[in-house]
This record gives C-alpha cells, sequence and structure tokens, in this order.
C-alpha cells in the first residue's frame, strides 16, 4: 500500500473494500467503530467488508445530527460522498481516536483537506480536523460520480492557494514569485483533464495533486459556496464550481483596474446584519473577526500596484484553463443538487462576505475600493 503526504495527514492508495476494512482494524485495534455512510452500493459494501473483519459497527446517518458519542469507540470512519467524509471529520473525539476517510465520489475530495466544512446547522463555518488517514482508491473513485463536484474541488483550491499567496504577501511581505509557479504548476494538470473518460481524469489529475506541496489554504471560495448552499440549498459541495469561477472572473475583471485613491468601504455591521437575514449566520460571529478593512487600505493598494501583473498572469487564461474547466463542468452529468444562485445573488453573497468575514484576501481590497457597488442588486 503506497503512502503519500497531503494536507490532510497521510494518505494510503489501496484497492477494494476488503483493503479498507484492514486498515480499519489495525488502525481501531479490533475495536468498535463509528461509521458514517450514506444508504446505497458503497455503505453496504463497507459495512459488510467491515463485519467481515470482526468489527463492531455503530452507523450513523450523515444527514442527521449526531448525538451523544457511543462508549467505546476505537476508531470513526467516513465512507461515501462529502456528507459521510465530513460528518466523520467533524465528529469530536479524542485525539487518540483515528478519523478514517473513504471517498466513493468524486464530491468527497475533501477528504485529504484538514479543514471540516459545515454548511447547515452551524454559525462556525470551519474547524480543524487533524490526522486523518485518508484512503483512496482510483478505480472506486472514479466509479462513483460526481464529477462536478470534483471539478469545482480541484479549481475552488487553486483559487484558495492564489488567496493565501496574496495575504502572506500582505501580512509578511512575502515574494509570491515561487508559490505563484507552483501554482502555475498545479493549474497546467488542470488544463489535462479531457472530457473522454471525465472522472478518470479527474481521479488520476486529484491524486497526483496529493504528492505536491501546496500553499496554505485560504477560506474564500468554499466559504462562498457554503453561503450560497445555505441560500440556495443542497450541499456546499454543488456549489463549488460556480464560487470559484465566480471569484476568478471578479479579480481577472477588477484587480487590474483598481483605483489607488482611498474609497471608504460601506458600514461593515449593515452588511453583516444583512448577510445574517440572506444566509441565517450570526452577525457576532462574522463582527467578532476584527476591524474594518480600510485600515490597512494604503498598505494594501501599495502592494497590489507592485505585483498585480503577476497575479493577472497567474489568473490569465493560459494559466488557469477556465474555458476548458467551464466546458467540462457543463458537460458532466448534473446531479439532483440545489439550484445555483443568480448572478444578482452570488455577487451580493460576494459583496457581504468581502465586507463581513475574513477569507477574502483579494476580494477584500477590490471592496474596499467600493467599485462593485454599481453591479449590487443589494448590499
Amino acid at each position: 500500500m503506497e503512502r503519500i503526504s497531503g494536507n490532510g495527514g497521510t494518505i494510503a492508495l489501496q484497492e477494494g473494500y476488503d483493503s479498507f476494512a484492514k486498515e480499519v482494524k489495525a488502525n481501531a485495534h479490533g475495536g468498535k467503530v463509528l461509521l458514517f455512510t450514506e444508504e446505497g452500493r458503497s455503505g453496504e459494501d463497507a459495512r459488510a467488508a467491515l463485519a467481515f473483519e470482526g468489527l463492531p459497527i455503530v452507523k450513523r446517518d450523515p444527514n442527521v445530527s449526531s448525538g451523544e458519542m457511543p462508549e467505546g469507540i476505537m476508531a470513526v470512519v467516513g465512507v461515501g460522498g462529502a456528507r459521510a467524509i465530513e460528518a466523520a471529520k467533524s465528529t469530536r473525539v479524542g485525539s487518540r481516536v483515528p478519523k478514517i476517510l473513504f471517498p466513493t465520489d468524486l464530491s468527497a475530495l475533501c477528504g485529504w483537506d484538514d479543514r471540516t466544512f459545515l454548511d447547515l446547522k452551524s454559525d462556525v463555518m470551519m474547524i480543524g480536523s487533524e490526522g486523518n488517514l485518508v484512503l483512496f482508491d482510483r478505480k472506486i473513485l472514479s466509479g462513483g460520480g460526481r464529477e462536478r463536484a470534483g471539478i469545482g474541488y480541484l479549481v475552488a483550491s487553486l483559487v484558495e492557494e492564489i488567496d493565501a499567496v496574496y495575504e502572506g504577501l500582505i501580512l509578511s511581505g512575502e515574494n509570491p514569485a515561487a508559490p505563484l509557479r507552483r501554482i502555475k504548476e498545479r493549474a497546467e494538470h488542470l488544463g489535462d483533464l479531457r472530457e473522454d473518460g471525465l472522472a478518470e481524469s479527474l481521479t488520476e489529475v486529484a491524486i497526483n495533486g496529493t504528492n505536491e506541496p501546496a500553499v496554505p489554504l485560504s477560506e474564500s471560495v468554499h466559504l462562498l459556496a457554503m453561503l450560497s448552499a445555505r441560500k440556495c440549498g443542497g450541499h456546499y459541495a454543488d456549489h463549488l464550481f460556480a464560487s470559484a469561477y465566480a471569484l476568478i472572473r471578479l479579480y481577472a475583471t477588477y484587480l487590474g483596474d483598481l483605483p489607488l485613491e482611498h474609497c471608504p468601504p460601506p458600514d461593515r455591521a449593515e452588511n453583516a446584519a444583512l448577510l445574517k437575514r440572506t444566509c441565517a449566520l450570526s452577525a457576532n460571529e462574522i463582527l467578532k473577526r476584527g476591524k474594518t478593512y480600510a485600515d490597512d487600505y494604503d498598505k494594501r493598494a501599495h502592494i497590489t500596484a507592485e505585483y498585480r501583473e503577476d497575479f493577472l498572469e497567474c489568473l490569465s487564461e493560459s494559466v488557469l484553463p477556465l474555458s476548458l474547466l467551464s466546458r467540462l463542468y457543463r458537460r458532466a452529468p448534473a446531479t439532483e443538487a440545489s439550484k445555483s444562485p443568480t448572478a444578482t445573488e452570488l455577487l451580493a453573497l460576494l459583496s457581504l462576505t468581502g465586507e463581513a468575514v475574513s477569507g477574502y484576501p483579494l476580494l477584500k481590497h477590490i471592496k474596499m475600493t467600493g467599485v462593485l457597488e454599481p453591479l449590487l442588486g443589494c448590499a
């Protein structure tokens, strides 16, 4: 079994549910397992494999509040799509209890991320989940479908890395040249995606990407996707591509034309209240994150002017193959999902979150200039 290092901990590449069950048994020392999985073939196969290994199983539906932790749990296991994986990651257990994640469709590429994405019932949008053991199986993953969510996750990760490079530049004066080169190399891998055998192609690109040292991620795209899911329904994974696409287009359109004169942002408390009405997100959770962003406007304006060409090049069509990705996304099989937000709704969410919530290094600067206000239907 090959093991590589990923963002969320150890990733083991292996084959079949039998290997999965043996890995769980070894990590749980043969003890009781808390299993998160939805109804369907993958859940049945996982339960059968674990039972064959003689492991006691407590099954939980990832769509329902988990309730009290059963006694004697020796491992937490998530099998399936994004909901099952996130439910397992967000379970509160002692540090000695391993969390083992077995994604079976491409919506669950979030398995290798060390963040837990909560989009339905919590004001705390993201928490850390360290020490995950992720078991990727190329054959099972590429046969599970949900290609649109998989494309969305890969593009979202790339945009958040660009955000993180910019924030490092702002906060600590880090030169962005080397990390931007790495991002360009990662974007080239996305250009290798093909319509013929898209699921297999996505799986290969995703797994190969775990070998590359990633820039620490921001929270921009996932946060926008979670708020979009709150507004329109569904799971955040179904909103990732639209959110990433919107940010890329916004950055590419406005970053090069930002005025350098000071233009104070709209009232932050008012935007926080509107965000609460729009997405049921607690204003207290938003406003405790810090001061208004106008405090460091001059510094941001200066650095943006100095490095904006580098960032625009990184967002250009020659580097990030957005038209290819959009075409693949449209032609991939649709899920039952959630309706998409309108352009006006998405722009309003972008404006509100860029003003009121951390995690948008580029958008925070764009928002401070006030250039978005004429485009908004609300906010």
